[in-house]
């Protein structure tokens, strides 16, 4: 079983970063997506599995409090500036950080089972 769990949290930190690399999600949207797929790859190892699933929930914590974000700064013109605000940008970033939330507690979840 535990050699199942590591080869999905391969799975998923290549998901994580091939997400990242593919330039569709507007910032900090990759950003996220790099740092949950460095906590996929401690959480598969049993001395940094700790920082691995504390890095995780934080990431998905993060993506859960930042996805409603543009819809609400770019609805105003003083805060263009902080997150891109042309297109379907905010779409995209909905998007990416739940992807990020969904796929960090897919991560988290392996992590624990890898434990047992």
């Amino acid at each position: 079983m535990a050699t199942q769990a590591r080869i999905g949290q391969a799975v998923l930190g290549v998901l994580m970063i091939g997400c990242a690399l593919t330039g569709l999600f507007p910032r900090p949207v990759p950003l996220l997506f790099a740092i949950a797929a460095v906590g996929t790859a401690n959480a598969a190892f049993p001395l940094m599995r700790t920082f691995g699933s504390a890095l995780l929930g934080g990431v998905a914590a993060a993506s859960i409090a930042l996805s409603s974000v543009p819809f609400v700064t770019c609805s105003t013109e003083r805060f263009t500036e902080v997150f891109t605000c042309s297109g379907d940008a905010p779409t995209w970033h909905l998007t990416g950080t739940v992807l990020v939330a969904g796929l960090s507690g897919a991560s988290l979840v392996l992590a624990r089972i890898t434990v047992q």
